[in-house]
C-alpha cells in the first residue's frame, strides 16, 4: 500500500523520485549486467554476502533464494566484473514501478513484502563495489540507524538507501564517499521513524556528486543549508522535499550550480519568494518544485527569467494575482501546476494572456481550486496539445464547450465540483480516442449518451458523482473494460443493475454507486473481481445474501439496502478494514471469522437483526487441534465498532481486551447485560465514544472509567445501573477542555480516511450515530467527534450529583434524569459555558435554581421538572428563550416568578445579593427552631415536676374542650360533650 505524500504526474505521493544515472554510469551498469561472467567470485566476498543474507529475517519476495551455490556472480542481484571477479553491484531494490519507471511508492513497513532484518558489516569485503541499491526494504526501525561502515566502501559511485525505515542522525561518515555521483537517502514521511541531520556539511567532501535526494529527512535545524548544497558544484538534481526548511530573507547568494536541472523542494517552510534568491540565477533548471510550502504573496517576475524551464510546479499555496502574462519567456514549459492559490481571475482573460509558444508547448495544466470564475472559453480547443487538463474546485459556470472534443490529445479532464451546466453528450467525447481519465462530478450537468453510443476511448477513471445520468443504467460502460476506479453515485439511476456490470469491472479496484435506486443481487461471482479494493454500494436497493468477497477487497460499504439471510461463516477479504452494514436486514449471529480479521478498523453492523452472543475472539484452546494451540485474538486495528439496533446479547464484550486502538464503542440498542468492566481504562487507553444506552447492564459505574483520559462522550442512559456517580470526574480530561477540536483526539486521525492507492479517493467512516439530545433523539455523522456529553438518565443511581462535574468545561450534553438524585443542583453549574442540553428532571434535587445558570449563553435545552426545588426561578436572557419554558419546571411545587403563574412572596432579589440573603435567612430559621426547642422542652420539665401547674394547665383545657363540643355540637345535650372527654 502506497502512502500518499504528494502529487505528481499521474500518480499521487509518498514518491520517491528515482534518480536517473548518467550515460556513463548506465553504461558502465549495463556492461556489468550483460556480461557473463568468465571467473568465479572471490570467496571472501562469497562470504561477505552470506554474512549478509545470514542477517535477514524474512525474505516473503524470495529475492535471495538463489544465494546459494559456488559462483555468487549468478546471484540475484549481483553482477561481477567479468575480468577481475570482482562483485561491483549489488542490487536488491524494493519498489513497486508503475507506469513511469521515474516514480517510486515507498510502502509501510509490513505491506512491502521487502527484505526484514539488519545490514551486516560483512559488506565491508565488497570494496570494489560500485553501485549499491538496497531502497525500499525494512533494513531499519525504531533506533536502527544508517550503518556508519558504508563511508568505509570507498569504491561507491552510486548509493541509494531510500525508503528502508532508518531513524536517527545521518552519519557524516558518508561524506568519505569521495567518488560518489548519485545518493538517495529518501525517507518515509509518514512513520514511527525519524532521520535527521544537523549538519550536511559533509556533503561539501563529495565533489563528483551529480544527484542528491534527502526528502523526508528532517533538517529544520540547519539555518545555512542553502550555503552548504551551493558549493558542490557538480550536482545536477537537488531534491530536498518535506526537509523542514525555510529560505531566510537575506541578499544574493553566490552559487557554483551551474549545472543544476532539478530543484524540489515541494512541502517545506518556504513563506515567500524573495526575487535575489540564488535558484533564479541558475538560468538552466529545466525543473522548479516549491508546491505545498508557505508562500505568500505575488510570483515574481523573475520567474520569467528561468527560459529553461519544462516543468513548473507551484501548486498548494497562498499566492494571489497570478497573472499568465508573468511567463511570456517560458516557451519550453509543458508542465505547469498552479492549483490551491489564489488566481481570483475570469478563466478566458487568464488563458489568453499566455504567449502562443506556451500553447502550442503545454503539456499539463492544472488550475484546480484557483477561484477562476466565468466560462471555460470556446478557444480552448487551441490548446491542441494539451494532455492533461485539470479546472475542478473553482466557480465556472456554463455548459461545457463542444470545442474540448477537439483536443485529441487530451488524456485527462478533471472538471469535478464547479457549477457547469447544461448537456454533455457523444459530441463532447467523439474525437477524444487517447482519453483515461474523465471527472464531472458534482456539477449539474446533465448526462445525456445513447445507449448504444460505442466510446472511441478506453477509460481508466469515471468520475460522475452527483450528476444527472439517470434514470436508466449508462450502457456505454460497457465497453470500458480498463477502467480501475469508476464513480457514478447520487446520478438518479433507477434500474437493475446489469448482468455484464461484475464481469467488465472484474479489474476495478474502486467502485461507487451508492445513493441511487439501483436493484438486484450481488453476483455469487463478486469473489472474482480481484483487483477491488473500495466497494462503495450503500443506499439502493440490493437484495439477497452477502456473498463470498474478493480476496484483495479493503472496504466494504453496502449499508441501506435490503440485504437478508445470515452473514456467512466465511466471507474472504482478509485484508478488510473497513465493513459497513448497516440498516439492512441481515439475521443469525456474528460468524467468529470477524475475529480473523485482523486488519479491521471500523466494523458497523448495526440496525440490522442479529441475535446471540458476540464471538469470543480471546486466546483459548483450539478444541480442533489435537494440541494445546491458541487463537489469535486479532482485531488489534480495530477502532470503532458499531452494533446497534440489533438484539445482541451476553456481557460487555471480553475480546475488546485485545483492540487497543478502539476509539468508538456502540452496544446500544440490544440485550446486553452484566456489569460494566473495569479493565476498560488500561486495555482501551484511547476510547473517546461509549455508547450502551438501551441495555441491561447493572452495577455500579467503575472508578476506573473516570480514568479514560480520551473519553469525550459516555452514554449509559436505560440501563440498571446503581450506586453513586464516582469521584473523580475530573479526571476525564477530554471532557474538560473548552476547544471544539483536540488536537489529540484519536478518533479525528482514525476516522481521516485511508487511501488504497495513489488514484483512489479515500473513503472516510462518517455515517450518521444516534444520540438522544435537547430531548429528541438526533443523528450526528462525522461532526460526532465534537460531540462531548455524559447521559446517565433513566438508571437507579442515588446520592448527591458531585461537584466535580462543573469542571468538565467542554460538555455539550448533561443528562442525568430518571434517577434518585438527592441534594442540590451544583452551584458552579454555571462554569459549563458551552452546554447545550441539560436534563436533571424526575430526581429528588431541592433548593434553589443556581442563580450561575444564566451564565450559560449556549443553552438550548432545559429540564429542571419533577423534583422539589423551591425558590425564585433565576431571570436570564438565555432562560427567557427557551421554548415551552413552563414545562420545564413543572412538579416542583415551591418554585415562584416567571415563567410561573406563581409569584415569589419575598421581593425580588438580584443575583449580586442574592447569596448574602440566603446566609441571613438561613440564621434567623435556625434561631427560631433553637428557641422553640429550648422553651418546648422547659415546660415539659414544670409539667414533670410541679404538680399544680400539671392539674391547673389539664382543668383548662376541660374547659376548653367543653366550649369547643357545645359549638360543634350545639343540639345535644351536655352529656355528649363529657362522653366524648372521658372516652379512650
Amino acid at each position: 500500500m502506497a502512502t500518499a505524500t504528494r502529487s505528481a504526474p499521474g500518480a499521487a505521493s509518498c514518491l520517491l523520485i528515482v534518480l536517473a544515472t548518467t550515460t556513463l554510469s548506465m553504461a558502465t551498469s549495463s556492461s556489468y549486467a550483460g556480461e557473463t561472467s568468465s571467473r568465479s567470485c572471490i570467496a571472501a566476498e562469497r562470504a561477505a554476502l552470506l554474512s549478509f543474507k545470514t542477517g535477514m529475517t524474512s525474505d516473503p519476495a524470495k529475492r535471495l533464494d538463489s544465494w546459494r551455490g559456488h559462483d555468487c556472480c549468478q546471484w540475484s542481484g549481483v553482477t561481477c566484473n567479468n575480468r577481475t571477479g570482482h562483485i561491483v553491484e549489488l542490487s536488491l531494490r524494493n519498489a513497486f514501478i508503475k507506469d513511469d519507471t521515474n516514480f517510486v511508492w515507498c510502502m509501510p513497513h509490513g505491506e512491502s513484502g521487502g527484505l526484514e532484518g539488519k545490514i551486516s558489516s560483512s559488506l565491508l569485503a565488497l570494496q570494489h563495489l560500485k553501485h549499491l541499491d538496497l531502497s525500499g526494504n525494512n533494513l531499519g526501525g525504531v533506533g536502527v540507524t544508517i550503518p556508519k561502515f558504508l563511508g568505509s566502501i570507498k569504491s561507491l559511485t552510486y548509493l541509494n538507501l531510500a525508503c528502508m525505515n532508518f531513524d536517527g542522525g545521518v552519519p557524516p561518515q558518508l561524506g568519505n564517499l569521495s567518488r560518489l555521483l548519485h545518493l538517495n537517502l529518501e525517507a518515509t514521511v509518514f512513520s514511527h521513524t525519524l532521520l535527521h541531520s544537523d549538519d550536511i556539511s559533509w556533503l561539501s567532501r563529495l565533489g563528483l556528486l551529480r544527484s542528491l535526494d534527502m526528502s523526508g529527512v528532517n533538517l529544520s535545524t540547519i539555518p545555512d543549508w542553502v550555503r552548504v548544497v551551493t558549493i558542490v558544484p557538480s550536482l545536477e538534481v537537488l531534491q530536498l522535499s518535506q526537509c523542514g526548511l525555510s529560505l531566510q530573507h537575506e541578499p544574493r547568494l553566490h552559487s557554483n550550480l551551474s549545472s543544476l536541472q532539478v530543484l524540489d523542494l515541494y512541502g517545506n517552510r518556504i513563506d515567500t519568494l524573495n526575487p535575489t534568491y540564488w535558484f533564479w540565477d541558475v538560468l538552466i533548471i529545466k525543473e522548479l518544485d516549491l508546491s505545498s510550502n508557505k508562500i505568500v504573496g505575488q510570483l515574481p517576475d523573475a520567474i520569467g527569467n528561468m527560459t529553461s524551464l519544462q516543468t513548473l510546479r507551484l501548486g498548494d499555496n497562498y499566492l494571489s494575482g497570478v497573472k499568465s502574462e508573468l511567463f511570456g519567456n517560458l516557451c519550453n514549459l509543458s508542465w505547469l501546476e498552479l492549483w490551491s492559490n489564489e488566481i481570483d481571475q475570469d478563466m478566458s482573460d487568464f488563458m489568453e494572456g499566455f504567449p502562443v509558444c506556451t500553447k502550442s508547448k503545454l503539456r499539463s495544466l492544472d488550475l484546480s481550486a484557483t477561484n477562476l470564475t466565468g466560462r471555460i472559453p470556446s478557444s480552448i480547443k487551441q490548446w491542441k496539445n494539451l494532455s492533461d487538463l485539470q479546472l475542478s474546485e473553482s466557480r465556472l459556470v456554463g455548459s461545457i464547450p463542444l470545442g474540448i472534443g477537439k483536443m485529441t490529445n487530451l488524456r485527462s479532464l478533471i472538471l469535478n465540483n464547479n457549477q457547469l451546466n447544461g448537456s454533455v453528450s457523444e459530441e463532447h467525447f467523439a474525437n477524444l480516442v487517447n482519453l483515461m481519465e474523465l471527472s464531472l462530478s458534482h456539477n449539474p450537468v446533465h448526462i445525456t449518451i445513447s445507449s448504444n453510443w460505442i466510446p472511441a476511448f478506453n477509460l481508466e477513471v469515471a468520475d460522475f458523482a452527483n450528476t444527472k445520468m439517470g434514470p436508466h443504467f449508462p450502457l456505454w460502460l460497457e465497453g470500458q473494460k480498463d477502467i480501475f476506479e469508476l464513480d457514478i453515485s447520487d446520478t438518479g439511476i433507477v434500474d437493475l443493475v446489469p448482468d455484464w456490470f461484475w464481469t467488465v469491472l472484474s479489474n476495478v479496484s474502486y467502485v461507487n454507486i451508492s445513493c441511487n435506486q439501483i436493484s438486484g443481487r450481488l453476483p455469487a461471482t463478486l469473489e472474482f473481481m480481484t483487483s477491488a479494493e473500495m466497494l462503495d454500494l450503500n443506499s439502493n436497493d440490493f437484495t439477497g445474501l452477502l456473498p463470498l468477497l474478493p480476496e484483495s477487497l479493503l472496504f466494504l460499504d453496502i449499508s441501506r439496502n435490503s440485504l437478508s439471510g445470515p452473514l456467512p461463516q466465511d466471507f474472504g477479504a482478509p485484508m478488510l478494514r473497513e465493513l459497513v452494514l448497516f440498516a439492512n436486514h441481515i439475521n443469525g449471529t456474528i460468524p467468529i471469522y470477524i475475529c480473523q480479521l485482523q486488519y479491521m478498523r471500523v466494523l458497523d453492523l448495526s440496525e440490522n437483526l442479529l441475535v446471540g452472543q458476540l464471538p469470543q475472539c480471546s486466546k483459548g484452546r483450539d478444541d480442533k487441534e489435537e494440541l494445546n494451540t491458541t487463537v489469535d485474538p486479532g482485531n488489534r486495528q480495530l477502532s470503532a465498532l458499531i452494533l446497534h439496533s440489533n438484539s445482541l446479547s451476553g456481557e460487555f464484550p471480553e475480546f475488546l481486551q485485545y483492540s487497543p486502538l478502539l476509539t468508538l464503542l456502540d452496544l446500544s440498542h440490544n440485550k446486553f447485560e452484566g456489569e460494566l468492566p473495569t479493565w476498560t481504562s488500561g486495555k482501551l487507553p484511547y476510547l473517546s465514544f461509549l455508547l450502551l444506552r438501551h441495555n441491561m447492564f447493572s452495577g455500579s459505574i467503575p472508578l476506573e472509567l473516570t480514568e479514560q483520559v480520551h473519553l469525550q462522550f459516555l452514554d449509559i442512559a436505560n440501563n440498571r445501573i446503581s450506586g453513586a456517580i464516582p469521584r473523580g470526574l475530573a479526571n476525564l480530561k477530554a471532557m474538560a477542555q473548552y476547544s471544539k477540536i483536540r488536537s489529540d483526539n484519536p478518533l479525528e486521525s482514525k476516522f481521516g480516511g485511508t487511501g488504497v492507492d495513489n488514484h483512489i479517493a479515500a473513503i472516510k467512516y462518517d455515517d450518521s450515530q444516534q444520540i438522544v439530545m435537547k430531548g429528541q433523539q438526533l443523528y450526528y455523522t462525522s461532526a460526532i467527534v465534537y460531540m462531548v456529553g455524559l447521559d446517565f438518565s433513566c438508571n437507579n443511581l442515588l446520592g448527591e450529583i458531585p461537584e466535580e462535574i462543573a469542571s468538565l468545561f467542554g460538555l455539550k450534553l448533561l443528562n442525568v434524569s430518571h434517577n434518585q438524585f438527592t441534594g442540590k443542583i451544583p452551584d458552579k453549574i454555571g462554569l459549563l459555558r458551552g452546554l447545550e442540553s441539560l436534563d436533571l428532571s424526575f430526581n429528588e434535587l431541592y433548593g434553589e435554581i443556581p442563580w450561575s445558570l444564566t451564565d450559560i449563553t449556549t443553552l438550548s435545552h432545559l429540564n429542571l421538572s419533577y423534583n422539589n426545588l423551591s425558590g425564585r426561578i433565576p431571570s436570564g436572557s438565555q432562560l427567557q428563550t427557551l421554548s415551552d419554558s413552563e414545562s420545564m419546571y413543572i412538579g416542583n411545587n415551591y418554585l415562584c416568578g416567571p415563567p410561573l403563574s406563581m409569584s415569589c412572596s419575598r421581593p425580588e432579589v438580584t443575583e449580586d445579593h442574592h447569596e448574602g440573603n440566603n446566609t441571613n435567612n438561613r440564621d434567623l430559621y435556625l434561631g427560631l427552631a433553637a428557641g422553640f426547642v429550648a422553651g418546648l422542652w422547659m415546660v415539659f420539665v414544670i409539667f414533670l415536676f410541679v404538680k399544680t401547674w400539671r392539674v391547673a394547665y389539664f382543668q383548662l383545657l376541660d374547659n376548653l374542650y367543653k366550649a369547643r363540643c357545645n359549638c360543634l355540637w350545639p343540639k345535644y345535650p351536655q352529656t355528649a360533650g363529657a362522653s366524648l372527654k372521658t372516652g379512650p
